[in-house]
């Protein structure tokens, strides 16, 4: 029986600018949307008593707290904060894996030796993270990840559920369905068409319970295969020139690449979002051949997308690269091409430790200028 531990920070980009400027500690913190076209990328718990959450746009949330204190979307130092709580997690559990810069699923399974009860060590994991890097954390303790996950979100703010052995279903079934991670708006339309509302309504249907939950030994296999691994960002400016775009689209291939493989997991679809000015939004994807989670091949076919799409001369406010169509590896694929994997993943492997212990700067496999052609 294994313990996973879903550790979600608490309003992570807000919480990092009350940490280096106490004297925000208690007012409406709204990072990103400043100039009112923006997106919002975090609110603090205080701007969120009036509306405000993220992926607002920055004028709705200007007038839903006129007097929040809305700042700069700043990445590298969110970065830097995400490294030293990973470290921490990394204490506990030779087994972390990053979901995205603020979120990660610890492996707790065989450290009772070291470590004392599950439960005891989720605690002081969250107690840790705050006296170290003095950042609120929320997290669920269970023997499945998807139960860890949802005992995370509803345990926000700055709780913990623990979902005792054997108590899943009951935990998990009066809950509406669309608690469930990677049930977006389709599908929770689909499932209430077949009257399916609560997870225990789920439950009642196996061969759902196996796609969505992980609550028995043959779903590990499908564990988050259905839903898509993304990063955006919203620019303080709106850009023009191709060559900055790509930079930016690199960034957002880093951590995507870097998801992926933390959760072995390939994609076998790629999109890019982009959005213009005037807010009109276009999404572009592509089925590869042979499903990938390597940063170079990502880029290579994103920025494509990106050329071919792109309008020359129009101004884009908004970057997108998501990754779906996902699987654990193990697909059938062209000797000649096993090679080139297996050194792919050598490489990266030895790429995502070194920006773990020195930070996401401290490497890279390629970049816009010179990847290869």
């Amino acid at each position: 029986m294994g313990w996973y531990l879903h550790i979600d920070m608490d309003a992570f980009f807000a919480s990092v600018e009350q940490v280096l400027d106490p004297s925000l500690q208690g007012k409406p913190v709204i990072v990103g949307g400043r100039s009112g076209r923006g997106v919002v990328t975090s609110a603090s718990y205080e701007a969120r008593k009036f509306g405000v959450h993220s992926a607002m746009p920055g004028f709705q949330a200007q007038k839903l707290c006129p007097h929040g204190i809305f700042l700069p979307n700043r990445r590298r130092v969110y970065s830097e904060f995400s490294d030293r709580v990973f470290a921490i997690l990394e204490r506990y559990s030779p087994t972390v894996h990053a979901l995205s810069i603020d979120e990660a699923l610890v492996d707790l399974t065989g450290t009772e030796r070291l470590f004392g009860p599950p439960l005891k060590t989720a605690d002081a994991i969250i107690r840790c993270i705050e006296a170290e890097v003095g950042l609120p954390s929320s997290a669920g303790l269970s023997t499945s990840r998807v139960t860890a996950k949802i005992a995370a979100t509803l345990a926000k703010p700055h709780g913990l559920i623990y979902v005792p052995s054997g108590s899943e279903e009951d935990f998990l079934a009066p809950l509406a369905v669309e608690l469930i991670p990677g049930v977006g708006p389709k599908t929770h339309k689909a499932l209430n068409q077949r009257r399916i509302k609560t997870i225990g309504d789920l439950l009642k249907h196996a061969e759902l319970t196996v796609r969505y939950l992980d609550l028995g030994a043959s779903s590990e296999r499908h564990h988050h295969h259905d839903h898509s691994i993304g990063n955006e960002t919203t620019l303080d400016k709106p850009v023009i020139e191709i060559a900055r775009m790509e930079k930016i689209l690199w960034e957002l291939v880093e951590e995507v690449g870097g998801r992926l493989r933390g959760e072995a997991l390939f994609a076998r679809c790629l999109t890019i979002k982009i959005r213009y000015a005037n807010f009109q939004t276009i999404t572009r994807s592509r089925t590869l051949p042979a499903p990938t989670c390597f940063d170079k091949e990502i880029f290579e076919i994103v920025s494509d997308l990106l050329r071919q799409n792109v309008s020359p001369g129009r101004a884009v406010r908004l970057l997108g690269v998501s990754a779906s169509g996902l699987r654990s590896s193990g697909w059938q694929e062209p000797l000649l091409n096993r090679d080139k994997r297996t050194a792919y993943e050598q490489l990266y492997k030895g790429i995502d430790k070194l920006r773990r212990k020195y930070g996401e700067d401290a490497i890279g496999a390629a970049t816009p200028r010179n990847r290869a052609g």
